[in-house]
């Protein structure tokens, strides 16, 4: 893998179908990073063909912890009628998440903007908790749905699985780009389908702060 392989923007979801292409027959266990219900619709229907997979819910970011729970549910709302409609289980690992520990790990970068650095020690960090869990718990790949979402950095995201697949070389990582062939308008799709909730900010506090200053910009321009 070198750095020209990866300025081609097909190279991540290249790796990713020719992985699928030459499992054949056989269905490896996957841990799946899930951040949200709506963002976990369309990467799921797709790897559910290839892999036994496990879905992870490891997201100490989610504030309030209203919020958290609503998201939380969500996702087990889908979970449940999807299963049901593929007829198959799909289980769910919920993490014990210490909101303590991850205030402390960011309150240096507390006022910073999103999409900064901030966002990618977020992905990191969480990446990292799931990522120990897939590994300690056997499973054979690791990756997460973040890729599907436009404003998250695939790229980023798959150097991130990058450096931690060295860390736990047990489990492998599944490299992804699931913004690919539209992926994230057919988890729109999926999400109407099944009356998911879809938050309008990512989940940090500083993410929702912006989108609150963002509506009330936009309301103050309404009124004139």
């Amino acid at each position: 893998m070198t750095e020209i392989d990866k300025q081609n923007k097909n190279y991540y979801h290249q790796q990713y179908l020719d992985l699928v292409s030459s499992l054949g027959e056989k269905r490896p266990s996957l841990f799946l990073h899930a951040c949200c219900g709506p963002c976990l619709t369309y990467p799921l229907s797709i790897l559910l063909d290839h892999f036994d997979v496990t879905v992870g819910f490891f997201n100490p970011n989610i504030q309030p912890k209203e919020e958290y729970d609503k998201r939380l549910d969500t996702l087990k709302q889908f979970l449940e009628a999807y299963s049901k409609k593929r007829n198959l289980p799909i289980p769910l690992v919920v993490n014990e998440e210490d909101f303590l520990a991850y205030e402390n790990a960011f309150k240096e970068r507390w006022n910073d903007k999103e999409g900064g650095k901030m966002c990618l020690a977020c992905h990191a960090y969480r990446m990292s908790l799931a990522y120990e869990y897939a590994a300690s718990h056997s499973f054979d790949y690791f990756t997460t749905v973040m890729t599907v979402s436009c404003k998250k950095p695939s790229r980023e995201l798959n150097e991130i699985a990058f450096q931690l697949e060295k860390k736990y070389p047990s489990c492998h990582y599944l490299y992804s780009d699931f913004k690919k062939e539209n992926g994230q308008l057919k988890g729109i799709q999926i999400a109407k389908e099944y009356s998911l909730y879809r938050q309008d900010y990512c989940g940090c506090l500083p993410s929702l702060k912006e989108r609150e200053e963002y509506k009330r910009k936009k309301q103050a321009e309404l009124l004139g």
